[in-house]
């Protein structure tokens, strides 16, 4: 055995030699990154400058991160958001920190309930089968995906993209369908709306299920058929692939791949809506969910969420791509019930259109330029609703525009009136031309808000409006 004799320089030009055992009868091979480290840490210099220093500050260090990852993330370069305030105010730049309390983009420290709504940009979120994000003035905006495969809707309106399992102790088994890798959860029967075990690819019949589901007031459950039968009673029981339903005094037993859709009795539904500040948060997956904010906690990059029903969720804050505040100093217009709504039809024996909350006057949602909006007023031509602001409000803002799903040369006018008087007129409203964003409208000491939509130049073809994130700001 002979020994060979190895150096290593160091930044300041110290030189640092070792001896290592070679073997004279075995082909020499390299030094382990163990080796190299000992070699290192032989020097004096490197022990007492940078090691024992460094060491040193370890406990401290440790509770710093601590304290940091309970209250708070902060955000790396890429995360990027932009943010409306209840001051009316759009703020975009890095999210560089954010917690159950407040958050802190481009410099800018805002509580909760100073904030109206938050929207990611700039991430990249695939799923199959389609590429839902858009150029907004040289960024990437995110768009929520379609829904796909199943769904469930919850009474208040919230979708979950899930595939339910079974029932169990009065509560709905479901598994995420784009999240394999979360845990699966459970929702007390009573807050569900229904279900699609099978969501249709076209956008159009995904919609109608929703329509379906919201405007039921037969007080018994109800299992549509993928062959296009409707079956009515109560649902007994539901494990594995089998679901039973008690239907004219006899069980009837259908395996899961038969039923597309399940309506529950709308007169059991119960889920309570707390009158404390709230998230409205969007999914990537099209999921949109209702978080209590005081129960929530930002751990690390994880949102632990508990929901309105409950339930909790751990949801990585990449998923989430936009969220609205309830119960803040903003005030969605269609949490408000209005002081007067009118409706003049084109034709005598017309149709008539009422107003509609988080929906359009067809009952699908608000949907504009690609964009949805969970929060928001649906109308037609002609029409006007009248809201009491009690002089408790300071501004008003909206964006307002024809409905994704009318097609042709319809056109739809629409006004904002403050008191009576007529403060913002835009021109009339086309599919070509897209949405209008409104300004923001001074309200302070006002007593009345009233929106109006008047007859286009084809009477009232097409003029299915939307009011979206239609709010008033205290």
């Amino acid at each position: 055995m002979s020994f060979s004799f190895r150096s290593c320089e160091l930044r300041n030009g110290d030189a640092v030699t070792s001896r290592s055992p070679v073997s004279t009868t075995r082909k020499r091979v390299a030094p382990t990154t163990a080796t190299r480290l000992r070699v290192v840490l032989s020097s004096r210099w490197v022990r007492e400058v940078i090691v024992f220093p460094f060491l040193s500050c370890l406990p401290f260090a440790a509770v710093v991160w601590q304290l940091t990852a309970m209250s708070c993330v902060l955000a790396a370069d890429k995360t990027r958001v932009t943010v409306f305030d209840a001051d009316g105010r759009e703020t975009s730049g890095l999210l560089q920190a954010i917690s159950h309390e407040s958050l802190s983009v481009a410099g800018h420290k805002l509580d909760w309930s100073d904030v109206v709504w938050l929207r990611f940009v700039g991430q990249v979120f695939n799923l199959p089968g389609s590429d839902r994000e858009k150029k907004t003035n040289g960024q990437v905006a995110n768009l929520p995906h379609e829904p796909r495969g199943s769904a469930i809707w919850l009474a208040n309106g919230d979708r979950l993209v899930a595939r339910a399992t079974g029932i169990e102790d009065e509560q709905l088994r479901a598994v995420w369908r784009q999240f394999p890798e979360w845990p699966e959860f459970a929702l007390p029967l009573e807050s569900v709306r229904g279900l699609s075990l099978s969501l249709p690819y076209a956008r159009e019949r995904r919609d109608e299920i929703a329509v379906w589901l919201f405007d039921r007031k037969e007080a018994r459950d109800e299992l549509r058929l993928l062959n296009g039968d409707v079956l009515s009673g109560e649902l007994t029981g539901w494990r594995g692939e089998s679901i039973t339903l008690k239907s004219g005094g006899a069980d009837v037993n259908l395996p899961n791949s038969d039923i597309r859709d399940i309506g529950f009795n709308p007169e059991l539904l119960v889920l309570s809506q707390p009158k404390e500040l709230c998230w409205l948060v969007s999914l990537k997956d099209g999921s949109r969910v209702t978080i209590v904010a005081s129960k929530s906690r930002v751990v690390g990059e994880t949102l632990r969420a508990v929901h309105v029903s409950d339930d909790s969720w751990e949801i990585p804050l990449d998923a989430i791509i936009e969220l609205r505040v309830l119960h803040g100093r903003a005030v969605f217009l269609s949490d408000l019930k209005p002081l007067e709504t009118k409706y003049t039809p084109f034709l005598p024996d017309s149709r008539e259109w009422p107003l509609q909350r988080d929906r359009t006057v067809a009952g699908l949602p608000l949907r504009l330029k690609g964009r949805e909006f969970p929060k928001g007023l649906g109308m037609h031509s002609r029409a006007t609703v009248t809201y009491d602001l009690a002089g408790k409000y300071r501004a008003f803002h909206a964006v307002v525009g024809l409905d994704d799903t009318t097609v042709g040369d319809g056109t739809a006018a629409c006004a904002v009136e403050v008191d009576g008087r007529r403060v913002f007129e835009p021109p009339a409203l086309t599919r070509l031309q897209g949405p209008v964003r409104l300004p923001i409208i001074d309200v302070s000491g006002a007593k009345r808000l009233t929106l109006t939509v008047d007859f286009g130049e084809l009477g009232d073809s097409q003029d299915h409006v939307n009011w979206g994130d239609a709010v008033l700001l205290r």
